[in-house]
């Protein structure tokens, strides 16, 4: 797909609401009302932390947003031990960057205007040549979020805004071929923003982070200006949402599942200190 379009969304936060008859939610195992397992405060370079990606082991890694550095977070220690940067000409690159997946040891960076970049996962101060992947999509959607789907090796994006009469209303998530780097020419997933705002209570959805959960394989969204979060399956059908606490939640901009099931939200600094909230799966 040429210029024009950007797809995807988010979730998480406080306890879900299911949707009626959704079976197979990955909300109906968090309670995001109840206190979390743990928030951890993050450093000053994370304080407009834009997304999170987690490995199959278990290695967390986050960025900001005018910079391709990316940080690893060590879950154990709750703190920032290794940075990183994609980079071009020998300097880190410089963009609006919006999400962030990790595949095996490639790492991908999204900007706002859905320019993708690859690079290699290193070791802490180096700097890895990136490659662009993508031109981007001439403005008809404003990326922010992305997530993999290795069914059909692709990277999935969410658009924050659409510039499109056609999608008036509707979340939209697209979908690029990590074999040939195109972007699909229609939405990989279309959400009504109505059926959203019934579990969420809010009206409008504009994403800001998605995640693809391990154990359902649905997608959880999470909408910061609205500070709401919902899940949807691979059809688009809403399974569930809620609202998030102003408290915790000041501005929710990340979002990931460990492997074992622990939900994470990254919230901007908003005036205090970034931060990394944790929500443990019940079973």
């Amino acid at each position: 797909m040429r210029a024009g379009l950007a797809l995807l969304t988010v979730l998480p936060g406080l306890a879900g609401v299911p949707a009626p008859g959704a079976a197979q939610s990955a909300l109906a195992h968090y309670d995001l009302e109840a206190p979390p397992a743990w928030v951890a405060e993050l450093p000053v370079a994370l304080a407009e932390i834009s997304g999170l990606a987690v490995t199959e082991d278990g290695r967390l890694y986050a960025h900001g947003d005018e910079q391709a550095a990316v940080f690893r977070f060590d879950l154990k220690t709750r703190r920032v031990t290794e940075r990183f940067g994609l980079a071009g000409r020998r300097r880190v690159l410089a963009g609006d960057f919006e999400g962030i997946e990790v595949v095996d040891d490639r790492v991908f960076l999204v900007a706002s205007d859905g320019t993708i970049y690859e690079g290699r996962l290193a070791g802490d101060g180096t700097l890895v040549e990136a490659v662009r992947r993508t031109a981007g999509l001439g403005g008809g959607c404003e990326v922010e979020g992305m997530t993999w789907d290795a069914r059909t090796r692709s990277l999935l994006v969410l658009c924050k805004q659409v510039r499109s009469k056609q999608w008036k209303d509707q979340v939209v998530i697209l979908a690029v071929s990590a074999d040939d780097w195109r972007f699909e020419r229609k939405p990989r997933i279309l959400v009504s923003e109505e059926r959203l705002a019934a579990v969420t209570g809010s009206k409008g959805f504009n994403g800001s982070a998605i995640a693809r959960h391990p154990r359902t394989g649905t997608f959880l969204l999470v909408a910061g200006p609205q500070r709401t979060f919902a899940e949807i399956d691979g059809s688009g059908r809403v399974l569930g949402g809620g609202k998030l606490g102003r408290s915790l939640h000041r501005q929710p901009e990340g979002l990931a599942v460990t492997p074992d099931l622990t939900l994470l939200i990254s919230d901007e600094a908003g005036g205090k200190a970034a931060t990394l909230t944790a929500y443990a799966y019940r079973p």
